[in-house]
């Protein structure tokens, strides 16, 4: 089920949340006026698409925090939706969605392979590269609120053993986010619940 979890005066806009079932991936949803913003479209069932068909008058833009495949699993089925756009962080990032080995698909023997046909190169979000977790990990910023896919998540799921794991890199990407969050941030992960960043 999406369910709500902030509403922002401000950019007159309501953020909501799904937990897959698979790995307990969270994928979060910023409704604004003209458009769904979607980040991380990891494995949804059929509830997911009916909630998401309620805003088919709406421009859907996705955006992925890194490579492996649980946190992209349903994104080709969301590009086929009308109106649909991916952006794009890099060519890099595009044919490591797209090779399973890369993002581990391969390994689970459900291999998934991401290709968008429409892609934007400009962000309504701030990006963050912060390799460390992958080779091609991203964090988002919105406002206050930082999507921090596997980078920025409970110690408790933390892994940096995996195949393009780095944990030199991931020093440095957790020491440029301490300089570039306000703070006051919140973080949304991509497993487990939110919390604030000073925190962490």
């Amino acid at each position: 089920m999406v369910e709500p979890l902030f509403c922002n005066i401000k950019n007159n806009s309501t953020l909501y949340r799904y937990i897959s079932d698979m790995f307990g991936v969270c994928s979060y949803f910023i409704l604004e006026q003209d458009k769904l913003i979607i980040i991380d479209p990891g494995k949804f069932d059929d509830s997911v698409f009916a909630w998401l068909n309620k805003f088919n008058n709406l421009r859907n833009i996705v955006y992925i925090t890194h490579e492996h495949f649980d946190h992209h699993y349903n994104a080709n089925k969301v590009f086929d939706l009308e109106n649909t756009y991916f952006f794009s962080p890099s060519e890099k990032f595009d044919i490591a969605l797209r090779d399973i080995r890369k993002n581990l698909s391969f390994y689970y023997n459900d291999p998934i392979e991401t290709v968008a046909d429409s892609k934007m190169f400009e962000s309504f979000l701030r990006v963050i590269k912060t390799p460390g977790h992958s080779e091609e990990s991203y964090c988002f910023v919105y406002d206050n609120i930082l999507f921090g896919g596997d980078t920025i998540i409970d110690k408790k799921y933390l892994v940096l053993k995996l195949p393009g794991s780095n944990k030199n890199d991931y020093e440095n990407s957790i020491n440029l986010l301490k300089e570039q969050l306000v703070k006051d941030s919140i973080v949304l992960p991509g497993h487990g619940e939110f919390f604030d960043f000073e925190k962490w």
